[in-house]
């Protein structure tokens, strides 16, 4: 299943670990992310039972984002720093997507990981909730794990499910998710390291069948009629045709995810820029202070877009915004302006843009 991952263990003895996700592969929920998550433990396992190797850890998990922006930031986020192994974990923050939008989105993060280094293994991680978990025992469907899991057979990408048996464990003692997680959706540290355990697991049953070869894999035909295998994250400023009047640049993090951004609160501020491709939207933050964005594409009406969510009243954060999908393949104009309007609980109308995402 991992040859590649344990040939590179046993003969280089150096192995990069990337993991990709939301915020259960980031750790939330966990005493300490960096020790008792299951990203921080199966990077301890590997370290354990390979002392010999040098294993880095890439940690490039978001929490409340999915694969609708991963397929966006693989390259910086977790490509440019060349793993040999790469845990994909999207399946609960893609819950609320089109099966079809999942598939390709999916498939397009898999491409690009291929693409980069033919050599590299993946390995598709299912996580859970209760929600998920409630709905199920309903009859009904967990749409993302499906779309996951038809992407992951097609790049021969092993699953681990580690949702199904968080779910075992907990109508096991009683049907109550609180007692694995703090909040029915992140882990707390029990919960952890069952997901760990799981996990674990079949590691060592992939150690001991692993072939002593180091091979590339076959790229097969896509599932998907289209992928975005180059879809992007621009830099604002480094857009084609970028002109900006009222808008400033800041040269200073967007909430640890991006070293800078843009940013404006004056209704009159413009940011116009072009890009080329079908589909376009904004890596922003959304902060206490974050007002509405008016964005018009090639001269059409003008869209609002709302900067603002109730959780910005307890932390800042980055994430995606689209205003562009689906247009025909080509050049398209953008205009973007402040808002004079807010949510009634945020203290201002402030846009922060670190990026552009662009397929």
């Amino acid at each position: 299943m991992l040859d590649n991952t344990f040939f590179k263990l046993t003969h280089d003895r150096k192995l990069t670990v990337g993991y990709f996700g939301g915020s259960i592969t980031e750790g939330a929920g966990a005493s300490d992310a960096s020790k008792t998550s299951w990203r921080a433990r199966v990077t301890d396992w590997f370290r354990t039972n390979y002392p010999d190797a040098d294993v880095t850890e890439i940690q490039a998990a978001i929490g409340g984002t999915g694969s609708d922006l991963g397929m966006y930031r693989c390259d910086i986020d977790l490509l440019a720093e060349e793993p040999d192994l790469v845990f994909i974990e999207f399946a609960v923050n893609d819950s609320w997507m089109a099966y079809d939008a999942i598939l390709l989105q999916t498939e397009s993060i898999y491409r690009k990981i291929r693409k980069h280094n033919p050599y590299t293994d993946i390995v598709c991680i299912i996580t859970t909730t209760q929600t998920i978990t409630s709905g199920l025992e309903k009859g009904g469907e967990f749409t993302a794990r499906s779309a996951h899991s038809v992407i992951a057979h097609r790049y021969g990408a092993p699953i681990v499910d580690v949702g199904n048996l968080l779910h075992f464990e907990v109508l096991k003692t009683g049907g109550d998710f609180l007692k694995f997680t703090t909040d029915t959706v992140h882990p707390n540290d029990q919960g952890y390291a069952i997901y760990t355990n799981c996990i674990t697991s079949f590691l060592k049953q992939w150690a001991d069948g692993a072939d002593d070869t180091y091979a590339s894999h076959t790229m097969p035909s896509p599932v998907c009629g289209k992928v975005y295998e180059n879809a992007c994250m621009t830099e604002c400023t480094a857009a084609d045709s970028y002109t900006a009047d009222g808008f400033t640049f800041v040269g200073k993090s967007l909430c640890g995810r991006y070293p800078s951004y843009i940013e404006a609160s004056v209704p009159g501020s413009t940011f116009s820029f072009t890009f080329t491709g079908e589909n376009c939207g904004f890596y922003w933050m959304l902060a206490k202070d974050s007002g509405d964005a008016l964005v018009s594409v090639d001269g059409g009406e003008e869209l609002s877009l709302r900067s603002w969510d109730h959780y910005c009243k307890s932390f800042n954060r980055a994430g995606p915004a689209f205003f562009a999908k689906g247009l025909p393949y080509g050049v398209h104009n953008v205009t973007v302006r402040p808002a004079d309007t807010k949510a009634d609980e945020s203290e201002g109308t402030v846009l922060r843009i670190g990026a552009l995402l662009i397929s």
